[in-house]
């Protein structure tokens, strides 16, 4: 995948921001998760649960997670009253660009949910989009320095399974 700095328009979304703007200079330096998606789409929704856990885990150490609600039409994009309450309902404390398109356009996403990973270099590392993308994003997160997600439901760590191995000869 080509590397490419993350450009100032990424920060300055036609449809405003939701929760907190956010600023080039405070990403620099940091790992960028950007977090594509709609309000309508089912497998996104699914998805907040676990992104809002990899905040919790690893926003401390450096992770910045950005979401961008892709809307649909010129009256969605205008209302953030419509765009504030779902992120209350599911929970979403962090920073949400309202996205007229044009951004998704721009990073080539064309499916939704979709992930683009910067590393701190300001650099895109992986785009990952569709149903299976939170489990290929969370594996691109773990190669992060400082950054190893927790396992998700279900999912059996590499130390576990070492460990069943060795009690298991």
């Amino acid at each position: 995948m080509a590397s490419t700095k993350i450009p100032l328009t990424l920060l300055d979304p036609d449809g405003g921001w939701v929760n907190a703007p956010v600023h080039v200079s405070e990403l620099d330096g940091l790992p960028v998760l950007l977090h594509f998606w709609t309000m309508d789409c089912a497998d996104c929704a699914a998805q907040f649960e676990a992104v809002n856990q990899w905040i919790v885990d690893y926003g401390p150490k450096g992770l910045k997670v950005i979401g961008v609600d892709v809307t649909h039409s010129e009256t969605e994009l205008r209302d953030t009253n419509k765009v504030e309450g779902f992120a209350r309902e599911h929970g979403l404390r962090y920073p949400i660009a309202m996205d007229d398109g044009s951004m998704a356009k721009a990073y080539g996403v064309d499916k939704h949910p979709a992930f683009l990973l910067f590393g701190t270099d300001g650099r895109l590392k992986n785009r990952i989009g569709g149903k299976d993308a939170l489990r290929r994003m969370r594996a691109e997160l773990k190669k992060l320095p400082g950054q190893e997600p927790p396992a998700l439901h279900g999912e059996v760590s590499r130390e576990q399974e070492d460990q069943a191995a060795a009690s298991n000869p």
